[in-house]
């Protein structure tokens, strides 16, 4: 087996797990798990980073069904990534809203003096 095709193949199958480890992300999302997609992102940053490790091959050297492939993982990742937010985003800023009233209220008991 050719460098090429190995380093294709090696490639094609990172793309797929982090394609998996989304889904994984969003599901957790879904759920309201946090601590679980917090650990999963952390997978899918190794993930990437091995990625960028191992990718020596441009795109352009990918044969037509593994750009098909290619695309395509990248296609749910984006999918994935924009639904994972719309479910965080609104959860951050109620979690941002929850620390501004309780840094108010500090506040407030520092300076009238009140525990």
């Amino acid at each position: 087996m050719t460098s090429k095709i190995k380093d294709n193949r090696d490639i094609m199958g990172l793309y797929a797990k982090i394609a998996n480890q989304s889904e994984v992300m969003l599901n957790a999302a879904q759920r309201g798990s946090w601590d679980e997609l917090c650990a999963a992102e952390e997978v899918v940053s190794r993930l990437i980073h091995d990625l960028q490790t191992l990718k020596q091959v441009k795109e352009s050297d990918l044969n037509e069904q593994e750009r098909i492939e290619h695309i395509a993982y990248l296609k749910k990742i984006l999918a994935d990534d924009a639904e994972i937010r719309n479910i965080t985003e609104p959860r951050l800023r109620q979690l941002e809203e929850f620390l501004r009233a309780s840094s108010n209220t500090q506040k407030l008991s520092n300076s009238y003096g009140v525990n």
